[in-house]
């Protein structure tokens, strides 16, 4: 979204406060979009409230960083970050602590890898081949497709013939 159609829509929050937000209001917060950008003269009440809901986040975010700058940071410990969607644990290599696996798990595990170890030779295996079953449409299928096949190359060798007899008539 636009960022100046979020800094008005959120001016206009502001001057409006705490009032619910109605018909009426979503009309003049578009209209005073308008009247700052010269778009979206027609936007519909959705895109309005759309706008309405990213102002209202901006404003939220402005809030935040607003409290984050007015409170001093502890001494030993750094400011926190706000936990987002994309926040992750900052571990390192040294910080990492192998999980306990209990003993006869540990024990279990080993025996079916030393188990299943290539002591064979794998064998080949051979399968019967599968029993095809023919029903009369599948080959009556065959039989047309089979026939347009010949048609065609009927066709092509006439083509052939009627070319080959004008290159030797054009040749003499």
């Amino acid at each position: 979204m636009d960022e100046k159609i979020i800094k008005i829509v959120a001016a206009k929050l502001r001057r409006i406060g705490d009032q619910p937000i109605n018909t009426e209001k979503l009309t003049d917060i578009r209209e005073e979009v308008y009247k700052a950008t010269r778009t979206n003269k027609f936007a519909s009440f959705s895109n309005v409230k759309k706008w309405v809901k990213a102002a209202r986040g901006h404003m939220r975010a402005q809030e935040k960083a607003s409290a984050s700058k007015a409170k001093p940071a502890t001494k030993g410990k750094p400011a926190s970050k706000p936990a987002g969607r994309m926040a992750k644990p900052a571990k390192r290599e040294e910080e990492f602590v192998a999980p306990v696996v209990p003993r006869r798990i540990e024990d279990s595990v080993n025996f079916i890898k030393d188990e299943n170890a290539p002591a064979m030779p794998s064998q080949e295996v051979m399968l019967p081949k599968p029993t095809i079953v023919f029903d009369k449409v599948y080959l009556q299928s065959i039989k047309f497709e089979i026939a347009g096949i010949r048609q065609t190359m009927e066709r092509v060798s006439r083509q052939l013939d009627k070319l080959e007899k004008e290159l030797t008539n054009h040749g003499e």
